[in-house]
């Protein structure tokens, strides 16, 4: 870190009692934090610029920020979120994508396998035994069109 980029953050970081905002972060992604010196209604108003996006400010999105930033500007977490902490969660996030691929490729395995054995049980001609086991299930029964359910009156328990 150059002598100048030092001097820019601590010059970010330095509240000074003339200004309306100072600097609380910035994310991997080079969007800056800002929180406002005044209180309305009890609450700091708490802003983000977004880095390439200062022309239009209604192109926003809010899942262009991280989690952690994003319930810090809505007041749900009272701390900014670290770079360690923003890290640890994108590792996470990545574990458990690649845990689902894992789980995919096993589901698509097992798919083809049972789609392959279906194939073999219907091409092998039926024996005496898959015949009985047939008979064994029977599907639920099915009320007539005339049936009509009687009203249910529930009784009251004596305390």
């Amino acid at each position: 870190m150059s002598l100048f980029s030092r001097f820019i953050t601590t010059w970010k970081h330095a509240r000074f009692p003339w200004r309306t905002r100072f600097y609380v972060g910035s994310d991997h992604l080079g969007n800056d934090y800002y929180e406002s010196t005044r209180k309305i209604n009890g609450r700091t108003k708490r802003m983000v610029e977004i880095k390439g996006k200062q022309d239009d400010i209604f192109d926003f999105f809010s899942n262009e920020i991280p989690v952690q930033w994003n319930s810090w500007l809505r007041h749900t977490r009272y701390d900014s979120p670290t770079i360690e902490e923003i890290v640890l969660a994108n590792k996470r996030r990545d574990l458990i994508i690649e845990r689902a691929k894992k789980l995919d490729q096993e589901y698509e395995e097992r798919k083809a396998n049972d789609d392959l054995m279906k194939s073999q049980q219907e091409s092998k001609p039926e024996t005496e035994g898959d015949k009985k086991r047939e008979f064994l299930f029977r599907p639920p029964t099915i009320p007539s069109d005339d049936f009509e359910p009687e009203t249910w009156n529930p009784a009251f328990k004596k305390k």
